[in-house]
């Protein structure tokens, strides 16, 4: 009889501890598999508690997300004054521009991982100062190697404003939701190109071409004093990577791996690059083809800024009404659809103004409805602790193959359209072709995704 009654109880015991390894089990898949909405829960009463707040959040994250592009834009009017007032060598100030993006680029790589070491907040905060610090320098340079090393440090300041804001927003909203807030972040970034030039030639004409950095340093000194009271933090101090080496280097590796990942960080990369072929190639187009005065030009290079913002609007409101997935179809559906009746315009040799410029109108335009969702689909397939590196790579990514589609029609030495109009569609049809294939894999992974946890020793080392 004892003997049976400790068989029972030993086979209860064993039931028992099975099923709390199950438990277990299913809450490691949850975490390291991007299974977000544990992490929902616990960050939701940061901002849900107002929708003025929420509002407030967003607003901010939206101005943190325009300091690349404001950066960019605002002093293109001086360039010739710059290279004057300095005694720079003639074509030294495209060169700062460059200077600027390779910051930028360094900026996110460095920024994602810390983001996910030591939180959110801090590390925006930071970024914002060194930002701010970097415009002081090149408002009182007075020579070459000032102006190129505050453009530096600006493009690696600047960039945590593209970095964590995508990964705050992965802390506390699920994927429709967040994919709404990238688009919305993605039309602050439109309209900077258009109001920062004209700023910047009003300064200009008024005070002078140091006063234009004094304003980007007036500007970072505004929202750093709004980021100290309105930013929460939003990435909870259990679910922080380990900020080694070792670390950050495992965790990169960890996201390369994941190839859903890197078919929808590639999808949105070769969108950009068909943004980046759009800009480079459009004072060809405009001025050079069709014979445009800059003046006209400036309006046409609004004009299709306009029409990104409004289908940006569009898109935000399909967004509630639909899944990413099928958001996505919609948007690469008319975006290659204009492009691909543009393409056979031109085969058919009608190069007539309004119809190339309505039909490139609309495929830029639609550009809209791709880069939130492919956004939002790229974040929310890693893990919760890897959103700032997810967010970082996806960046660079944007940023390489963008540029790399902007050089390489430089080099297309053909004084039509053809070349050009053949580049947008080659890149939107990658990307189309990326973006289905990652789509069929699935959403998360469940076998070898240990995120590297911070211990307190660590924490304390790095400090």
């Amino acid at each position: 009889m004892r003997n049976s009654k400790n068989a029972l109880m030993r086979c209860g015991r064993f039931f028992a501890s099975q099923s709390n390894s199950g438990r277990v089990a299913r809450r490691r898949i949850q975490q390291d598999s991007g299974y977000r909405r544990g992490t929902i829960m616990k960050n939701q009463h940061v901002i849900s508690g107002k929708k003025e707040a929420t509002l407030g959040l967003l607003v901010l994250l939206g101005a943190f997300t325009a300091f690349d592009s404001i950066a960019i834009d605002i002093y293109l009017p001086a360039f010739n004054v710059i290279e004057s007032d300095l005694n720079l060598r003639a074509g030294l100030m495209p060169v700062s521009l460059s200077v600027f993006l390779i910051g930028l680029a360094l900026g996110q790589a460095i920024s994602g991982p810390i983001a996910d070491g030591l939180g959110r907040r801090i590390p925006l905060l930071a970024g914002v100062v060194l930002f701010g610090a970097a415009s002081c320098l090149v408002a009182v340079s007075t020579n070459a190697t000032m102006l190129m090393t505050g453009r530096l440090l600006q493009g690696i300041g600047g960039a945590t404003g593209l970095v964590i804001p995508r990964a705050i927003v992965s802390d506390l909203y699920e994927a429709n939701q967040a994919t709404r807030i990238y688009t919305f972040l993605i039309q602050v970034q439109s309209i900077s190109p258009i109001l920062a030039p004209i700023i910047g030639g009003v300064i200009l004409s008024l005070i002078g071409w140091r006063a234009i950095f004094w304003v980007l340093v007036a500007f970072a000194l505004a929202a750093w004093g709004f980021a100290c009271f309105f930013i929460p933090e939003t990435q909870p101090i259990q679910m922080r990577s380990r900020l080694t080496p070792a670390g950050v280097f495992k965790d990169y590796w960890e996201i390369i791996k994941n190839r859903r990942y890197l078919g929808m960080a590639l999808s949105s990369g070769l969108i950009m690059g068909t943004l980046f072929t759009y800009i480079s190639g459009s004072s060809f187009i405009f001025m050079t083809h069709f014979g445009m005065s800059p003046t006209v030009y400036s309006i046409m290079f609004a004009a299709y800024s306009v029409g990104m913002i409004l289908v940006g609007q569009w898109n935000m409101y399909l967004c509630s009404r639909m899944s990413v997935r099928k958001n996505l179809r919609f948007g690469f559906t008319v975006h290659l659809g204009c492009l691909g009746v543009l393409l056979a315009a031109l085969l058919l040799g009608v190069e007539n103004a309004v119809v190339v410029c309505g039909l490139l109108f609309c495929a830029i335009s639609s550009l809209s409805f791709l880069f939130g969702g492919l956004t939002s689909e790229a974040i929310y397939c890693v893990s919760a602790q890897r959103a700032g590196t997810a967010s970082a790579l996806l960046g660079v990514v944007q940023y390489v193959i963008g540029g790399g589609a902007g050089i390489l029609l430089g080099l297309i030495p053909n004084g039509t359209l053809f070349p050009l109009v053949l580049l947008l569609c080659a890149c939107s049809a990658l990307a189309l072709m990326f973006w289905r294939s990652a789509s069929s894999l699935a959403s998360f992974r469940i076998v070898n995704t240990t995120v590297s946890v911070a211990t307190e020793e660590d924490r304390q080392s790095v400090s």
